[in-house]
């Protein structure tokens, strides 16, 4: 069993690393072709690399007393369907990044800070997005952060039998 586990836990750590290979070497073809300058695109590539470093220092740096004041994400997303923008930004701070998705549809995007967490085994999630249908939240959706909880266990190991129902 614990073999099996340890497979599993090294797969998906492989997995997330030769993702980024593979976004590096796309990143690395598109420049390529575009500029068709190697030490533009060599330099481009390890600013990439660099802001990618900083970003996963700076979401460590959170203290124990930061990562107990998260939100749970479940509470968070009740608590803002509804809102408006200007309620939005009162509440959270101003977007990172905001755009019009056409119509009466609007984007939010929330990355540099951390705002919630799925449960306090998680780590903060890496993006928020606040979607705005005429003024007002309409949906709010996230994206995981690549770790997994600190007390994770695949498929109910570890703990009380599964017992089955017939």
């Amino acid at each position: 069993m614990n073999r099996i586990i340890l497979f599993l836990l090294i797969l998906s750590l492989n997995c997330a690393s030769t993702e980024k290979v593979k976004l590096d070497e796309n990143f690395y073809a598109d420049c390529m072709e575009t500029f068709n300058d190697k030490v533009k695109c060599d330099s481009l590539l390890k600013k990439s690399e660099d802001r990618e470093v900083k970003k996963h220092f700076e979401r460590e740096k959170l203290t124990a007393e930061q990562m107990q004041g998260l939100e749970l994400r479940s509470d968070f997303k009740s608590k803002m369907f509804g809102k408006s923008r200007a309620s939005v930004v009162d509440l959270i701070g101003k977007p990172d990044e905001s755009y019009s998705g056409g119509g009466d549809t609007e984007y939010y995007i929330y990355r540099s800070k951390p705002l919630t967490r799925y449960s306090v085994e998680h780590d903060p999630d890496k993006e928020i997005v606040i979607i705005f249908r005429r003024n007002f939240v309409s949906n709010v959706n996230h994206v995981q952060p690549d770790s997994t909880p600190k007390t994770f266990v695949p498929f109910g190991l570890g703990g009380e039998p599964v017992k089955r129902v017939k």
